[in-house]
């Protein structure tokens, strides 16, 4: 059965609620009078590189191979950071496997899809640059097709760092709305591109990842949580509220069309990689980590007083570290995770249970404990390729990301909440044999990839780690439609990606690029 998934990065029932209670999203309204509703818990660690990928793949960290937008190589002058890209995936994604089942499967907005893997369908990728976008879409040819129906705009496609600029840090007052409209254009850009393939060439298998949500909410969420609306707004208050909900009024359309495109014989899928709450203060771990000798720095360190875990200042961040003296460090925002080097193996195991036991006895300037769970790697995200993980993956109280920067505190209150992701996102559906009106129990990001399959009338992969989701669905159509399990989807010779691949690989140049874009954005500095 033709089948959408309608990716929104980041969404939260807090937000969805509150604007859909007040009459700003009436489609996804109807979508929930119509269909079924669950809270979706996110991969150990929720962002995006890790949570999207195992929603698409089925398929945990372990073995996925994704624990963050980078991988950390360790050579003897200290870790490098590589963007990971599809070669670095090592489990394939659904359309692959929809593919080889002989339906056609569009894929627009993911992270990983670059450089392309072959698909019957489409594909491209998000996190390229602009300049890249052409030769990173399958089929080569994808470009020339789409502009047959109007022109395209990769600048306000691909990531471009002059309109990305520090949403997890404070934007000045006057940036903040041009910087939401960014978004409502570039989202109106890839709802563009959705809407012609869905109309000139559709596809049994259609998923989308509007990105906005997760970019505005960082910045902006305070002004969509009513737990922290301000009662009685200022002018530029009111701005920023006024464009918040624009662009989710926009989205809300963007859903009503989708809906009227796919139409009753189809099913649409809404979910989101992660949820969203507030940070009210900033973890400095490295601090707490060299006030206690664990970490050395190889120069005088500025400290941070910005209330910002980004930084421009530090453009060679690792080399500020004193690599042959430092035993545990933080190394991206986004990995919220704690590497352990230069430790003999026969004291591997007390140094790490010391560091987790001090690590819960750290304290905020309330007394209370900051550090709520800390995941070792092998209980996490074992598999494979658990190597990739941090050896320790922390959780703090508020949810907010580590800085890994100097600070004259390790805990420093904001002035002000900020946004960052929390594990429970959202997971909607409706269509043929879905429950309408219902709310049923939390899932599992795991169980979307089973979803999707059976949606599409295929076998559920045998190596898919989640399972289908049958609350979701009425008794008398599961019936007649069970979920069938199957042997291994994976090919024997999975398909390498497309062309030349020396000429798709990222240069230094580009990865400078990706990089400094995920600098910009605070998830790694």
């Amino acid at each position: 059965m033709r089948t959408l998934l309608f990716g929104l990065d980041g969404a939260t029932y807090t937000v969805l609620d509150h604007l859909m209670a007040a009459g700003q999203m009436p489609n996804l309204s109807y979508f929930c009078e119509r269909g079924t509703r669950s809270l979706l818990r996110s991969t150990p660690l929720p962002i995006t590189p890790q949570a999207w990928t195992s929603m698409a793949t089925g398929r945990s960290m372990g073995a996925h191979g994704f624990h963050d937008f980078v991988r950390v190589e360790f050579a003897s002058q200290g870790p490098l950071l590589r963007f990971n890209t599809s070669a670095d995936r090592q489990c394939e994604y659904i359309w692959q496997y929809v593919s080889r089942a002989g339906q056609r499967v569009t894929a627009l907005n993911y992270i990983g899809l670059a450089p392309p893997e072959p698909v019957q369908g489409h594909t491209m990728p998000g996190f390229v640059p602009g300049r890249h976008l052409r030769r990173s879409s399958y089929p080569p040819n994808l470009f020339e097709q789409l502009s047959a129906y109007g022109p395209l705009d990769v600048n306000i496609l691909g990531l471009e760092l002059d309109t990305e600029k520090q949403s997890l840090a404070q934007l000045p007052p006057d940036q903040w709305a041009p910087y939401i409209d960014h978004h409502i254009e570039r989202e109106q850009a890839w709802f563009s591109i959705l809407k012609r393939l869905m109309t000139h060439d559709p596809s049994d298998l259609t998923a989308i990842v509007f990105d906005g949500v997760d970019k505005i909410q960082h910045l902006a969420y305070r002004f969509l949580d009513p737990q922290y609306l301000p009662a009685e707004p200022n002018a530029w208050e009111q701005q920023v509220i006024d464009r918040c909900r624009a662009y989710f009024r926009q989205i809300d359309d963007f859903l009503g069309q989708a809906l009227e495109m796919i139409d009753d014989d189809g099913r649409v899928f809404i979910a989101s990689d992660h949820g969203f709450t507030a940070t009210t203060e900033i973890v400095y771990i490295n601090k707490w980590l060299a006030d206690r000798g664990l970490l050395h720095w190889q120069t005088e360190v500025p400290e941070d007083r910005d209330e910002s875990i980004v930084v421009d200042r530090l453009t060679r961040f690792l080399d500020v570290y004193d690599w042959r003296r430092t035993k545990a460090f933080a190394l991206t925002p986004s990995s919220n995770g704690i590497f352990i080097i230069n430790v003999p193996p026969a004291e591997y195991a007390a140094f790490r249970e010391q560091l987790i036991s001090d690590l819960y006895e750290l304290r905020g300037p309330d007394g209370g404990q900051v550090v709520t769970e800390i995941k070792k790697r092998e209980e996490w995200f074992a598999g494979e390729f658990m190597s990739r993980a941090p050896d320790l993956t922390l959780t703090v109280r508020d949810h907010g990301f580590l800085s890994v920067l100097n600070s004259p505190a390790p805990v420093v209150p904001r002035r002000s909440p900020a946004g960052t992701h929390h594990p429970d996102g959202v997971l909607m559906g409706i269509g043929p044999g879905i429950k309408q009106g219902v709310r049923v129990a939390r899932r599992n990001i795991l169980d979307v990839a089973p979803l999707l399959a059976h949606s599409l009338g295929l076998e559920i992969p045998a190596e898919y780690e989640g399972e289908f989701p049958e609350s979701f669905y009425e008794r008398d159509y599961l019936r007649g439609n069970p979920p069938c399990i199957a042997g291994s989807a994976a090919s024997a010779d999975r398909a390498p990606p497309s062309g030349n691949q020396s000429e798709l690989e990222l240069d230094e140049s580009d990865e400078a690029v990706l990089l400094d874009r995920l600098r910009s954005l605070g998830y790694i500095e």
